[in-house]
């Protein structure tokens, strides 16, 4: 399994310059292309706001949202030629999660940013990510909104509980997990026993070349989410791999606890699969 062609989330935010590094990284890492696209989100007029809205309001934000768009994509074209990487770059106007799951039809990877909540500009990040975990048809790699992150993976940790969505995440991480030098299966307060599946799993992985190593821990005190953050500091991960648990109802987002935990507080990039 391969990374070709990774579709990178732009917008106007303060993360923008982080994202961008990230993908560059693994393009160059896995000789892939980055398929960027820019979202414009459509102009909505605040809620206190009572009386007639000038046709100047909304040309004037969707021109400063144009421009945004075109320095993003210069910022990213300028970066992709320092490394010979091909890219292209698509704006389009609308709802961002359902743009981003058309074009990632024809992705292997789609790299978002975790949304800075204090941001004030942060109506197309702060949530996208929290939808897209579960409705995106191709594995999601969440980059956090502090920090750099333009090598990571080198211990990845996997959080493992023989379900559906574990294993869904686990095999689309397989191209990092093959680089990785350190993969640990992570197991949070298991009720049963479920040795003869955690041996199953290892000895699959170690058919692609991958020596994982299985942990168990049980943590009265904490949830599952804050299990699993706390597991990466102790063990000195630098990359997560999850299943993430939720649905999409009428625009409405219920997630697992441990998935909304970790979107909320995540100290390291985390890829996610459905």
């Amino acid at each position: 399994m391969s990374v070709k062609t990774i579709l990178l989330h732009l917008s106007n935010d303060s993360q923008l310059d982080v994202r961008i590094e990230t993908a560059l990284a693994l393009a160059v890492e896995h000789d892939a292309h980055i398929k960027a696209v820019y979202t414009i989100a459509q102009v909505t007029v605040p809620a206190s706001f009572m009386g007639y809205v000038p046709p100047e309001f909304v040309e004037q934000s969707r021109a400063q949202e144009e421009k945004n768009a075109a320095a993003a994509a210069e910022k990213l074209k300028s970066a992709a030629a320092r490394v010979d990487r091909t890219v292209e770059v698509i704006i389009e106007e609308g709802y961002a999660p359902d743009i981003l799951n058309d074009h990632a039809l024809a992705a292997d990877l789609v790299i978002l940013g975790q949304g800075d909540p204090s941001a004030e500009n942060n109506v197309q990040t702060r949530y996208i990510a929290e939808e897209m975990v579960v409705s995106s048809p191709r594995p999601i790699l969440v980059v956090p909104f502090t920090g750099k992150y333009r090598e990571f993976g080198g211990h990845v940790l996997i959080a493992w509980n023989n379900s559906r969505e574990a294993s869904r995440a686990l095999h689309e991480a397989l191209p990092f997990l093959e680089k990785a030098s350190k993969v640990t299966l992570l197991s949070v307060n298991s009720k049963d026993d479920d040795t003869g599946e955690n041996d199953d799993i290892i000895t699959h992985l170690k058919r692609h070349g991958i020596n994982a190593t299985f942990k168990a821990g049980v943590w009265p005190d904490l949830d599952v989410g804050d299990a699993i953050l706390g597991a990466l500091v102790d063990y000195s991960a630098n990359m997560l791999v999850m299943g993430a648990y939720g649905h999409n109802r009428l625009r409405e987002m219920i997630l697992g606890g441990a998935t909304k935990t970790i979107l909320g507080h995540m100290t390291a990039p985390v890829l996610f699969a459905h």
